[in-house]
């Protein structure tokens, strides 16, 4: 029942994680399945007894390094964080009385990883800590008697890297973990995944030991790492005709055809997008439609590298001054966190709020009516002191 149990919470630990991509499909979800090489020594002295010459002699069976099946889950939090559960089911092998055996062991839980090379789009480095439980039914010694030795006094002592000095382990403690890994992507939602983990036993009942896991990761939700295609709002369109010059007999006449130039100001195209993302009442959530808007402005924004873009939430006129204040923080966040995920610079863009100071429909009027007021708009912010001011009071 005991085993049931545990494999029952590695599956949890997997799967959980698409619990939360069906809810939030704009952030990243990673899972995978691997290969896992465990370092945990297994020693056993056997065969003690007196040659005919007076000599003591035994055998020693040692093992150091077994396999197994390693499942891992991830969970973008921020750019640079995920939180992620892996699980690894490990076969080992043993010996019981000079028997060679078969055991198995359960490590499960969860970690956080620090991606710090944001970036990075194809190749992820990172760091990892986390804590797990670790669970095994075979037994490690590293200290005993000689069985048959007359005198009684003769003992044995096995160390290893991990356990200097250590005399004997629990069959289930809970380790920390330190680890490095690396995904590289070999196209946008597939990728490749190395992990090295050092697991150090909390307490002195456990012993410390070391992992190294390979496996294919599917990534899914968040935005594509493929490159994007040129944006579908023209922000300058500008049709010019060639200077034309016609000589006839008489006189060289020279005919100039006008250049034509149509513009269309950032500010409104912006203005006009923007539009189209609005909230339902008293939610911060981006609305799918609203997620399709922001790819385009993030497109839009992209082309203005030194430009700088305050986010600005309202909220309708209905509830109290305070609650709407935060209200629109949160959805102006919510915009800016998306427009982060989209790739556009955190240098050149913030967020206030703004409550129901510009609501232009009073709080009794119908639902659909104050969705207009339900909104973010995005202002471009040319005066320096007043940047610098915004970016030194997020």
């Amino acid at each position: 029942m005991k085993n049931k149990l545990i494999l029952a919470a590695i599956s949890v630990a997997f799967l959980s994680p698409l619990g939360a991509y069906s809810q939030n499909r704009s952030r990243s979800v990673e899972v995978g399945v691997g290969g896992s090489a465990i370092n945990h020594t297994r020693s056993v002295v056997s065969d003690f007894h007196q040659t005919d010459g007076g000599n003591y002699v035994f055998s020693l069976e040692e093992k150091q390094l077994y396999g197994g099946v390693n499942l891992y889950s991830a969970f973008e939090l921020k750019k640079w964080l995920y939180a992620d559960l892996q699980g690894t089911l490990g076969m080992a092998g043993y010996y019981d009385a000079g028997v060679s055996k078969r055991g198995f062991s359960v490590l499960a839980g969860p970690g956080l990883q620090f991606r710090p090379f944001t970036r990075s789009e194809w190749v992820q480095p990172y760091l990892r800590l986390g804590v797990s439980y670790y669970g095994k039914n075979f037994p490690t010694y590293y200290f005993g008697r000689f069985e048959g030795d007359v005198t009684k006094e003769a003992v044995w002592k096995a160390e290893d890297a991990w356990n200097k000095g250590f005399t004997f382990d629990s069959r289930s403690y809970v380790p920390v973990t330190a680890g490095v890994g690396l995904i590289g992507w070999l196209g946008d939602r597939v990728g490749v995944r190395i992990e090295g983990d050092y697991l150090r036993s909390l307490g002195s009942k456990g012993a410390n030991f070391a992992m190294g896991t390979a496996g294919v990761v599917l990534r899914l939700g968040g935005g594509s790492k493929k490159t994007a295609p040129a944006p579908a709002v023209n922000v300058v369109e500008r049709v010019v005709e060639k200077e034309v010059v016609k000589e006839v007999p008489v006189e060289r006449v020279k005919e100039v055809v006008k250049e034509v130039v149509k513009e269309v100001p950032f500010e409104k195209t912006l203005a006009e997008l923007m539009d189209n993302v609005t909230f339902d009442f008293d939610k911060a959530d981006i609305t799918p439609g609203g997620e399709i808007v922001l790819d385009e402005v993030a497109k839009v924004i992209g082309l203005f590298p030194d430009g700088r873009f305050l986010i600005c939430g309202h909220t309708d006129a209905k509830g109290d001054d305070k609650y709407n204040e935060r209200l629109s923080l949160a959805r102006a966040k919510a915009v800016y966190e998306a427009l982060l995920r989209r790739g556009v610079p955190e240098s050149m863009i913030c967020y206030r709020g703004f409550g129901e100071r510009i609501a232009l429909v009073p709080g009794d009027a119908d639902d659909d009516l104050r969705r207009g007021d339900r909104k973010v708009v995005i202002e471009p912010v040319t005066w320096e002191p007043l940047w610098r001011y915004l970016k030194n009071n997020d």
